[in-house]
């Protein structure tokens, strides 16, 4: 918590959840030039396909997006959750209802509890998140549409059901990994004890154990409950309602997760809610699309202008 990326915050980190007495934590980042009064709320939700990553590991929190944070001096919120294949899909999901269930409930008092006299705006909050946090984002999106203003899904995992995650091949090659054997997979899941979780693991722990998992079609032990599944849950929303902004965007040589299935996904969301209830930029490069990217970028300015008027204005 000490990495220089987050030197303009003041950083703490609680519990708001256990399971099977064990801890599951948050981090609470507060720009240090914030002033007293409400503040708008981002929350961060980390990637790692569900299977590996940390709420506070730096190199998965963008650049541009400290600097959004930092501009419009938000609140940022990052939750831990619960990891596959430890835990399954609806118990991730299960983290991440509880999760927002802490931030309305239980945030002005830990604000006061830290001496910040910052409090929490909750008619501006925003999710964001990379990767397999992108999931989550879009998920706290259809979910919680009364809370959730804007969502900033970078290079999403959206269909968690397809082939590219449940069935095995020797043709995918996640960030030009080699193939791992099933057997890490299938070892790692032996030699866990019955009722232990993973919250948080900072890469490269637990990135082999995924690529196994992708590789062999793992993702199949996520659940088949159609909660699970960002389109049908979409599918299931009325089309009037109020939703809200979707900024969507993904690397069009993603080796880790599909680009095509973002473009069909944000297609959907258009489909759905009309023109202007989205944008979707699609950029030459592989997973991580956005790791040099800087806020005077003019393809991330035409999503983010859309989603500060949605969160901020």
């Amino acid at each position: 918590m000490d990495d220089p990326k987050y030197s303009k915050f003041n950083v703490s980190t609680t519990v708001y959840k256990n399971v099977n007495g064990q801890d599951i934590d948050l981090g609470v980042m507060i720009p240090k030039d914030a002033h007293a009064g409400p503040r708008p709320i981002l929350v961060h939700f980390h990637g790692g396909f569900l299977v590996a990553g940390h709420a506070m590991y730096p190199e998965w929190f963008a650049n541009w997006a400290i600097d959004y944070s930092l501009l419009h001096s938000a609140i940022v919120v990052s939750p831990n959750y619960r990891l596959f294949p430890e835990s399954t899909g609806l118990e991730i999901l299960s983290d991440i209802r509880d999760f927002w269930t802490w931030i309305q409930d239980d945030l002005p008092a830990y604000l006061k509890s830290v001496g910040s006299e910052v409090t929490p705006d909750y008619s501006k909050v925003s999710a964001y998140g990379e990767s397999a946090g992108g999931y989550l984002a879009i998920m706290s999106a259809l979910t919680q549409p009364d809370l959730v203003k804007a969502v900033i899904a970078a290079y999403p995992m959206t269909y968690i059901d397809s082939d590219w995650y449940c069935v095995a091949s020797t043709t995918k090659f996640p960030f030009g990994s080699p193939q791992v054997p099933v057997a890490v997979f299938e070892e790692h899941v032996k030699g866990t004890p019955k009722g232990k979780i993973f919250t948080g693991a900072f890469p490269p722990e637990r990135m082999e154990l995924a690529i196994s998992i992708l590789q062999s079609g793992g993702f199949t032990g996520l659940g088949d409950d159609e909660s699970l599944f960002l389109d049908r849950v979409l599918e299931k929303l009325n089309a009037d309602r109020r939703m809200p902004f979707l900024f969507a965007f993904h690397g069009t040589e993603d080796s880790a997760v599909p680009c095509e299935q973002t473009k069909k996904f944000v297609g959907k969301w258009e489909e759905k809610f009309g023109k202007g209830s989205v944008v979707g930029k699609w950029e030459k490069g592989d997973h991580g699309v956005d790791n040099e990217t800087t806020l005077e970028e003019p393809w991330l300015q035409a999503g983010l202008t859309g989603v500060t008027k949605a969160w901020i204005d």
